[in-house]
């Protein structure tokens, strides 16, 4: 098997796990926003799994600006996409955050 199948193979994975996480709080009790945050690890990692944490910190950090309890595991509509050049890949997440506590407002 090549070794792109492989990365192809582990990235698809990782998806299937990030994408299937039973939510945490009922969806009845959150609030969601309403348009889909994106964002991608900095850079190539030399695994697809670094390559999804570095895509999902990053996710995490835009969406707890929404909602100070936004989590990945509740948020609505979440997909995962990798790219791969050679043995390295980078990931990006793209989900609607979800959460009961609306973050407050940044100060200037």
């Amino acid at each position: 098997m090549s070794s792109f199948a492989s990365i192809f193979r582990s990235a698809l994975g990782v998806a299937a796990l990030l994408v299937a996480a039973p939510l945490a709080v009922p969806a009845a009790e959150l609030e969601c926003s309403d348009t889909a945050v994106t964002a991608h690890g900095n850079g190539f990692s030399p695994s697809p799994e670094q390559s999804a944490e570095a895509a999902k910190t990053e996710w995490l950090k835009k969406a707890l600006a929404i909602y100070s309890d936004a989590k990945l595991e509740s948020a609505k509509d979440a997909q995962i996409s990798c790219v791969n050049q050679g043995l390295y890949s980078n990931c990006t997440i793209s989900a609607v955050p979800c959460g009961s506590m609306p973050a407050a407002p940044k100060q200037n």
